[in-house]
């Protein structure tokens, strides 16, 4: 807030200080006959409305999310901004109108000491007030109140143009004062379609390449994230919003879901400007772990009764064979068979039986409960080595329907 407010007393200064260099400047300029420091005069007066519409939209972006705005309305200052891209182009524009039509009319502007004196004043305030805008928005992350600055710089080229016009006229150059307007004008545009580019890039939610570089290293770091999809950064300097896409496995649990969502949002406290992180999980439909039951000779039970349990690691294409320490345990069996199983890293269990408690409890350690219909299937399943059982299920995985 305090930096908001420090930018909104910037913005004050800028217009209370264009108010007195546009009476200034154009009393001077009328007085003279200069149509460069009648356009000037006219680019000061301007600069009120600009920096009215910075003041404004500083104000407006800092308002909290609503119902109809719940990403806020960061976005106001980039539209203050275009507006001051906009100010910036009609001016340029209405200078080199005047500029031609002394041209045309072979106007020449007298060379007077006070108006001489005017330019220089307006060439001194305005790079004071440039130096102190551009200031307080690298301090507030105000990307409006730095395009208001960078105007002020070409009404700093504009005045010292004007003296030098009129140190031409004195020397009997009487076109020097309408092509120095011109170059003033030029150099105006250019600046303005910069500043037109970036609020556009904001408006356009043109991604952040370099933040969101930062923030793909960060998330790959994190502990239980299978694959980076997606980042994507959009907002102004002051204010991003972060979009993250990330894959895990099957037998990632939702509590070590939460807990990685909750480290991907820690990154706000190291870039404070991250206004909100919105994360998008996937589950991966690769099945890394798969538990087989087994008795002692390694043939399939379907049950969690079963003393053994054999797993399949399809990634390594290895196996290993655990005891079930938990086959005669009379109550929570399928919680104890569950914790056991995830501990041992496995995503998928294949069974033939099942109640609903033990296929929650799995459920919730995120593994998945491959059940095999043995009304039909039984005498052709019991019996068959843990292998075989493996290749059947691994069949009807891909047989089963996705979806898109």
């Amino acid at each position: 807030m305090e930096g908001v407010e420090e930018a909104i007393k910037a913005g004050k200064i800028s217009v209370l200080a264009n108010i007195i260099l546009t009476v200034v400047k154009g009393i001077a300029g009328i007085a003279a006959n200069s149509t460069a420091l009648i356009a000037d005069a006219m680019h000061s007066m301007i600069d009120i409305l600009s920096s009215a519409l910075v003041w404004i939209g500083i104000k407006v972006a800092d308002r909290p999310p609503d119902k109809e705005h719940p990403y806020g309305h960061f976005k106001a200052e980039s539209l203050a901004e275009l507006g001051v891209g906009l100010v910036i182009i009609v001016t340029a524009l209405l200078i080199i109108y005047d500029a031609v039509n002394e041209l045309i009319l072979r106007k020449s502007p007298e060379f007077e000491t006070y108006a001489l004196a005017a330019a220089l004043f307006s060439a001194i305030v305005n790079e004071a007030l440039a130096r102190y805008k551009i200031h307080v928005g690298m301090k507030t992350k105000s990307s409006s109140l730095i395009a208001e600055g960078k105007h002020s710089r070409t009404d700093v080229i504009a005045s010292l143009a004007v003296v030098l016009g009129f140190i031409l006229v004195y020397f009997g150059y009487w076109w020097a004062d309408a092509v120095v307007a011109m170059a003033i004008a030029v150099l105006i545009m250019q600046i303005g379609g910069e500043i037109l580019k970036n609020a556009v890039d904001v408006l356009m939610d043109r991604v952040d390449a370099e933040t969101a570089f930062k923030i793909t290293s960060y998330v790959e770091g994190i502990r239980g994230i299978e694959k980076v999809d997606f980042v994507g950064v959009r907002g102004t300097w002051r204010n991003k919003i972060v979009e993250v896409h990330f894959t895990v496995s099957p037998g990632t649990s939702a509590e070590e879901i939460d807990a990685i969502i909750r480290r991907i949002e820690d990154i706000k406290k190291e870039m404070p400007e991250i206004r909100s992180v919105i994360p998008v999980v996937r589950v991966s439909r690769s099945v890394r772990k798969v538990a087989v039951p087994v008795d002692e000779d390694g043939n399939y039970t379907g049950d969690l009764n079963a003393p053994y349990f054999e797993i399949f690691d399809l990634r390594k294409g290895s196996r290993v064979k655990i005891v079930n320490e938990h086959s005669k345990a009379e109550r929570r069996k399928g919680y104890l068979i569950a914790e056991m199983l995830k501990h041992a890293g496995v995503d998928c269990i294949v069974l033939s039986k099942v109640g609903e408690g033990a296929k929650s409890h799995f459920k919730n350690m995120g593994i998945i409960v491959k059940t095999l219909d043995l009304a039909d299937r039984l005498n052709e399943l019991k019996g068959l080595k843990s292998e075989e059982v493996l290749k059947k299920v691994m069949q009807d995985f891909s047989t089963q329907p996705r979806n898109p």
